[in-house]
């Protein structure tokens, strides 16, 4: 919900041509950049093209991060993380229900998804939204941040962000 009209821009769909990988790269050495993230819209939807950039920032000594919700299946994982140095995953929230009522998807995948990032050489961060009356409960926030620990470890952040009223959320209060 946050972010929401940059996510739903049409912009991307032009500004690959001019943002090359070579481009993107040029900018981030000009500008003194040690790392190019991917955020905003899921880089899974745009992978050949994430994945180009990443190699060609690789080349140049630049890290890589990527922002994801995490639905990635099982057999695409290692292809899809393998061109990023750290990824941030957005867990929505903690239970089932909330997902499929409000992120039209399923809280499982994304589970598998962080455990196997864990196995992997590659920075992991997870951050939640917490939305008031949604995903705010003690329970499901303890229960998340045990689950983080027994599956990822002591050492993997885990930031909550504070919600906004926005977009389809208008009547939920701030954070």
């Amino acid at each position: 919900w946050q972010n929401w009209d940059i996510s739903k821009s049409r912009a991307m769909d032009t500004l690959s041509a001019q943002a090359t990988p070579a481009a993107i790269v040029a900018a981030a050495v000009r500008l003194g950049c040690r790392s190019v993230a991917f955020t905003y819209n899921d880089p899974v939807i745009f992978h050949e093209y994430a994945r180009d950039v990443a190699a060609a920032c690789r080349a140049k000594g630049i890290r890589t991060v990527a922002v994801s919700a995490g639905y990635v299946s099982e057999a695409a994982r290692a292809e899809v993380f393998a061109s990023y140095d750290a990824v941030n995953i957005d867990l929505k929230a903690f239970t089932e229900g909330f997902y499929r009522k409000r992120a039209g998807g399923h809280l499982q995948p994304v589970l598998d998804t962080l455990r196997w990032l864990a196995t992997q050489d590659i920075w992991v961060e997870i951050t939640t939204l917490i939305i008031p009356g949604l995903n705010d409960s003690p329970a499901e926030v303890r229960d998340l941040a045990e689950w983080v620990l027994e599956h990822m470890g002591p050492d993997v952040p885990l930031h909550f962000s504070a919600f906004h009223p926005d977009y389809k959320l208008t009547d939920v209060p701030r954070t």
